[in-house]
């Protein structure tokens, strides 16, 4: 079985980032303009994409459990 590295809410994936936004972000750390990442350029990059994924899965997280807090709250008073 493969598991997904990418948050998912109700089985249905959250969008990431897309092909533009890729772009810009290794854009942004290709320090010399060369058009190509060197090792570091790239390991730069990737901490920051790492970075983003954590701020993602963790705000994704939070607004799952609000919404089984709330499901639960209305339910049992009827």
């Amino acid at each position: 079985m493969v598991r997904a590295i990418f948050p998912t809410v109700n089985n249905k994936p959250l969008p990431g980032p897309t092909e533009d936004q890729l772009r810009n972000i290794f854009k942004k750390f290709d320090t010399n303009n060369d058009n190509m990442l060197s090792r570091e350029e790239l390991k730069k990059a990737f901490d920051y994409l790492g970075s983003l994924i954590l701020a993602f899965v963790q705000t994704a997280s939070l607004h799952h459990a609000d919404a089984i807090k709330t499901d639960t709250s209305t339910k049992g008073d009827g």
